[in-house]
């Protein structure tokens, strides 16, 4: 019984990081990081892996970037 619950909190572990990991990885791909944080938390590496493959979004153009061509 043991063994099940450290397995059980190693893989609760896992799952959190994956989740933090595909947070900061979509920043950088133009995308909502609390949005695919959550959207990993519940759905695990499914989501993580659309992340990946999904291409990454535009990048939004500011008002300041605009007035300097």
């Amino acid at each position: 019984m043991q063994e099940l619950a450290t397995l059980s909190t190693m893989v609760s572990a896992m799952w959190l990081t994956v989740a933090i990991l595909a947070g900061g990885f979509a920043r950088t791909r133009n995308r909502s990081p609390w949005y695919w944080f959550l959207l990993t938390f519940f759905l695990g590496p499914i989501a993580a892996f659309l992340l990946v493959v999904w291409p990454p979004l535009p990048a939004k153009v500011t008002a300041e970037q605009s007035l300097h061509p």
